[in-house]
């Protein structure tokens, strides 16, 4: 069996000391101990940062600088070898300051033989192995979280952060200083979820998926699932909590969009259904009003009852025309159009009813906004129809509209914002349905057709309401959308 050999750096400005630890050591038999001295604070700092040594034995006094400050500038450069402080008298305050700065150990040389110098030199040589291999693990833990693309945190029991992952701060849209001020709370849009939450998660001690809306830094909300544990100590005390929230607000809409998809496929069946059989009928009853017609002598009151059927006859024609094409998919004629001009435009068209509500306009414009490609037509419809449902919803002489517009990066945004009553929510959800209405007389195709005309643009229509205080729809064009395809649909 070989000897093992260990090679120790002595930086000591007395060289007598050296060759007492010299000698010291060549006592020991089952391990090759060898030293070398160096007197120089700036020589002995220039071999810790060659990684020469397996050990470092540095006195307390060197001179001008001590020992106290060569171990901060060791451990400043990441010397990951074991440094034990040697002193010619026992100072506890140098002690407990030679530990807390990152010394493996520390001797008082008028004390020192053979055994516990090498015991000594034993020991800070396997609590270092141990503690570079801990440093190594938590390096690649690290790595993991500073990596993950999904947002991960860190609280205490309290759930105020303590730490979080750059997917996290991204997606929130903190800094760390920031964040560890806060508590999860902070970061839901309602309390009730967040209370829902934590009583769960206390309780069961994890929560596997938890759906809740929350909200970025700067007020904006977020579809997510959180996956939460505790962590606990000996005594199986909680104390701390981490988590993964994912976000979910794509997946969210990708399927509202295949639902609200499925609905205009099933609205369209329907409609096609309707038509064919009721239309039928429909023209053998204006065929034979057309035929009494000619056939029966002029009456006054017969033709007040002959235009009364024709013109519901029409009528009747004329909503299978409209459900029809609320459910079909549009021919786009793309042009280079602004939309704000389109705004401009459609409000021109909602003229005469902004007059008799005595409804009050406002107008938010990017003056930048750039050219994109739109059928200026078809768009101008979806935004009348959203108009005008705003300005049917508020009261006369105190409803207020607002049109805004904007860029971000390769999207575009109109926001048609009203001070109406609000919708609830179990209504909020069906706005976009075929046949539902909250208007007398209404079919409830203005918004679906709305709806159709935004999909067919490669565009996305969100709405969002409180109660009392009014409804937005905000109107997402991306730029760089494959407008080709929808034009060939």
């Amino acid at each position: 069996m070989g000897v093992d050999v260990i090679n120790i750096l002595l930086v000591d400005d007395d060289e007598d000391d050296y060759v007492i630890v010299r000698d010291l050591l060549s006592d020991i038999k089952h391990t090759q101990y060898n030293v070398s001295w160096e007197p120089s604070y700036d020589q002995a700092l220039s071999q810790i940062r060659q990684e020469s040594f397996d050990v470092y034995l540095i006195d307390y006094r060197l001179g001008e600088k001590n020992g106290l400050d060569l171990l901060k500038e060791a451990v400043q450069i990441g010397c990951k070898c074991p440094i034990i402080m040697l002193t010619g008298q026992g100072y506890p305050e140098v002690d407990y300051e030679a530990m807390r700065i990152g010394a493996s150990d520390y001797m008082v040389k008028g004390k020192i033989n053979s055994q516990t110098i090498e015991r000594s030199i034993r020991y800070a040589i396997n609590h270092t192995r141990t503690l570079n291999k801990l440093y190594d693990q938590e390096k690649k833990y690290r790595q993991l979280f500073e990596q993950s693309i999904n947002a991960i945190y860190i609280t205490n029991k309290e759930h105020l952060f303590l730490d979080a992952s750059p997917s996290m701060l991204h997606l929130f849209g903190y800094a760390l200083h920031e964040i560890t001020h806060l508590n999860l709370k902070d970061l839901f849009v309602n309390e009730e979820d967040y209370t829902s939450f934590y009583k769960t998660l206390n309780q069961d001690r994890q929560v596997k998926d938890f759906e809740v809306v929350m909200k970025t830094r700067d007020g904006q909300p977020i579809e997510c699932n959180i996956k939460s544990t505790s962590f606990v100590d000996g005594d199986d005390n909680i104390q701390g909590f981490q988590g993964i929230i994912e976000d979910i607000t794509e997946r969210k809409r990708v399927q509202q969009d295949l639902i609200q998809m499925e609905k205009l496929m099933m609205t369209g069946n329907i409609a096609r259904s309707i038509a064919h059989e009721v239309r039928n009928p429909l023209t053998n009853i204006n065929l034979a009003l057309e035929q009494v017609v000619a056939e029966l002598p002029d009456n006054e009151m017969l033709d007040i009852y002959f235009d009364i059927i024709k013109r519901n006859t029409q009528r009747i024609n004329q909503l299978i025309t409209e459900m029809l094409n609320s459910a079909k998919p549009f021919k786009l004629n793309l042009e280079m159009k602004n939309l704000n001009h389109i705004l401009d435009h459609t409000v021109k068209l909602a003229a005469d009813r902004i007059k008799l509500m005595d409804v009050k306009l406002e107008k938010n414009y990017d003056p930048q906004l750039q050219e994109i490609l739109l059928d200026s037509e078809k768009i101008s419809v979806a935004l009348l129809n959203i108009i005008t449902n705003a300005i049917e919803a508020v009261k006369s002489g105190e409803g207020r509209i607002v049109l805004e517009t904007w860029q971000k990066d390769d999207k575009q945004f109109v926001r048609i914002s009203d001070n109406g009553p609000g919708i609830d929510k179990e209504n909020l959800s069906k706005l976009f349905d075929a046949f539902h209405t909250g208007k007398r007389g209404g079919m409830g195709l203005g918004l679906t057709s709305a709806q159709n005309i935004v999909n067919s643009h490669k565009a996305k229509i969100a709405v969002e309401s409180v109660l009392g205080k009014g409804t937005q729809f905000t109107i997402t064009f991306n730029k760089k959308a494959n407008l080709l395809e929808a034009s060939s649909i």
